[in-house]
């Protein structure tokens, strides 16, 4: 039972009348008789209120995705034409503040049916699965006196996955895959070991024997051909999620950059026909999952890899060489996703590397910590800053000798900001696998 605030505004117009029945207590009767008439008014509102059919349902979008506005769907049912108000209690990760809506249900509002549509907007901020608790609901007596409090919809749990729409060059690449993995792409064998992947308008700096003169003629402008390389090959995806990817890399975290970029990379990777294996570790192997072929296989790893969490942990990179010369025994193409800010850690990086390069072409991705670099950038003010700028100076030094180092031993080393990190891993990835077939 929850008074409404008609309710209390009556009894407290009582209130000072007790009062006066003090003073003269002829009166003192009437006063009661009046308390007791509004408590069973209360009372019967209450009732009746109760008695009115409320219900509720939720659709969910298709899909939840980490950093990306959606719209949550009730749909309210309701007997009555009176005032009704909703409250979703969703989880933090999935809306800052919990949604609160009351309104009144005119004879026009349920014109079409007995029910209304509510939008409740969400920002999910974190991936993983995430509970949402209970939306209750409240139906205002006819007189106004008393709310009647039920649950609607009980909670669930509700799944929030990485990125998985692009824009820009990396959306132009994932769409291609897909229109190759639907069959809508042909593919021609032109020379030794090439195919093609797509035609595109010329840019400058393009080679004259990628012309493609016979789609050039009919579209009236030069057009060229896009090469893919050879279909088949193994593909290791490495995930650290160790203590240096639990940091956060702007709007979300380090781990889930990198777990967009490598899952755009899957895709492509994929679509090729490559087969792949994921595995992510800290101070233990904390996943490995083989993927399948096909559309099916990509939603699998998204399923997978959805909660894929980081720990406050030191990363084994040796049990990783170790796990990577088993898992893959023949020639791979092995790519691992790090953030480097330890120089401890950077050492044992670079031995493992040097153990995987001698099976594998293997490739780093660095994905660079926006504090370190805001720090060696910033002017410092005392000494506490001082000693800080001197120590991010210090890691980014490494970083570029650590680069150099594995670049000599042929391993490829890319360090990219987050909103970079997914295009240049791609064009790594491609740029890695030309170096292997020219080779």
């Amino acid at each position: 039972m929850i008074p409404s605030r008609r309710l209390v505004v009556l009894l407290g117009m009582l209130a000072p009348l007790i009062v006066l029945g003090a003073l003269f207590p002829q009166i003192l009767w009437v006063i009661l008789l009046a308390d007791i008439w509004l408590v069973l008014m209360a009372l019967f509102d209450w009732k009746m209120a109760k008695s009115v059919l409320f219900e509720a349902s939720r659709a969910w979008p298709r899909l939840l995705v980490q950093d990306e506005q959606a719209i949550l769907d009730l749909v309210i049912h309701c007997s009555a034409r009176t005032r009704v108000a909703v409250r979703e209690t969703l989880h933090p990760s999935l809306a800052e503040l919990p949604f609160r809506a009351g309104f009144d249900l005119r004879a026009e509002d349920l014109s079409g049916g007995d029910a209304v549509k509510v939008e409740v907007p969400i920002h999910p901020s974190r991936r993983g699965q995430h509970q949402a608790g209970p939306l209750v609901g409240r139906v205002l007596g006819p007189w106004g006196l008393m709310w009647h409090q039920r649950q609607l919809v009980a909670g669930e749990a509700v799944k929030v996955y990485p990125r998985v729409s692009w824009g820009g060059r990396v959306g132009q690449l994932l769409a291609l895959a897909r229109r190759r993995e639907l069959g809508a792409v042909p593919l021609k064998h032109q020379g030794i070991g090439g195919e093609m992947y797509a035609l595109r308008r010329y840019q400058d700096g393009d080679a004259r024997n990628r012309i493609h003169w016979r789609a050039s003629a009919k579209r009236g402008e030069l057009i060229v051909r896009e090469d893919a390389l050879e279909r088949g090959a193994p593909l290791v995806l490495l995930f650290d999620c160790g203590r240096s990817m639990t940091a956060s890399a702007g709007r979300m975290g380090k781990l889930d950059y990198a777990l967009a970029a490598g899952l755009a990379m899957l895709r492509v990777a994929s679509s090729r026909g490559d087969k792949v294996r994921v595995a992510a570790f800290s101070d233990r192997i904390e996943k490995q999952i083989q993927v399948r072929s096909g559309e099916a296989g990509i939603r699998s790893a998204y399923e997978q890899l959805y909660g894929l969490e980081a720990r406050p942990a030191e990363p084994v990179y040796d049990l990783v060489g170790e796990w990577v010369r088993t898992s893959a025994p023949g020639r791979a193409t092995v790519v691992l996703f790090t953030s480097v800010v330890d120089l401890a850690a950077a050492e044992l990086l670079r031995n493992a590397l040097q153990q995987i390069s001698r099976r594998h072409r293997t490739m780093l991705i660095n994905l660079e910590d926006p504090v370190i670099r805001d720090l060696a950038e910033a002017a410092p003010k005392n000494a506490q800053e001082v000693f800080a700028k001197l120590y991010s100076l210090d890691i980014l030094l490494h970083n570029r000798k650590l680069a150099a180092q594995l670049r000599r031993r042929g391993i490829l080393t890319v360090s990219a900001s987050a909103d970079r990190l997914a295009l240049a891993t791609l064009e790594s990835y491609f740029a890695l696998l030309s170096e292997g077939r020219a080779a």
